[in-house]
């Protein structure tokens, strides 16, 4: 089991994590509620600490506690729940939470481009009934 921390000067973050903790999504939905997991443990401000998974460079997949209410004025304390890793696996963790990011960030752009594309086939699909319906009155005029 990892050694336990306070916040006494080992956070650098004001929103209640490990040191480098980043406000970033998880690159895969957590499988457990933070509050999700038993013998729960308190913080010291008396409230069940919330179970989160670090996706730092220097601790991707690693897991800690961390009060509850941190990100609302709760107390600062924290601890890792798991021991590092190997060098080897938190490089390859950290290259595949980026790989998924980059994933997630070309489906966005091509969700974009594809509706842009079909707004695009709708007034040319406008614009073709346009005339052909006034290609019908000029033949029906001559």
């Amino acid at each position: 089991m990892a050694s336990s921390s306070s916040s006494t000067g080992a956070r650098s973050s004001s929103h209640g994590g490990p040191p480098g903790y980043s406000p970033n999504p998880s690159p895969i939905p957590y499988r457990e509620q933070p509050l999700a997991y038993e013998p729960s443990e308190d913080c010291p401000c008396h409230k069940k600490a919330a179970r989160w998974i670090s996706w730092s460079n220097a601790n991707p997949g690693r897991r800690y506690l961390t009060c509850q209410r941190s990100r609302v004025g709760g107390c600062r304390w924290w601890r890792w729940i798991d021991d590092p890793t190997t060098p080897f696996l938190c490089q390859l963790l950290v290259d595949l939470r980026n790989a998924v990011n980059n994933l997630r960030r070309e489906s966005t752009q091509l969700r974009g481009v594809n509706a842009d594309l079909e707004m695009g086939i709708e007034d040319r699909s406008t614009q073709n009934n346009a005339l052909r319906d006034a290609l019908r009155k000029m033949k029906e005029r001559n």
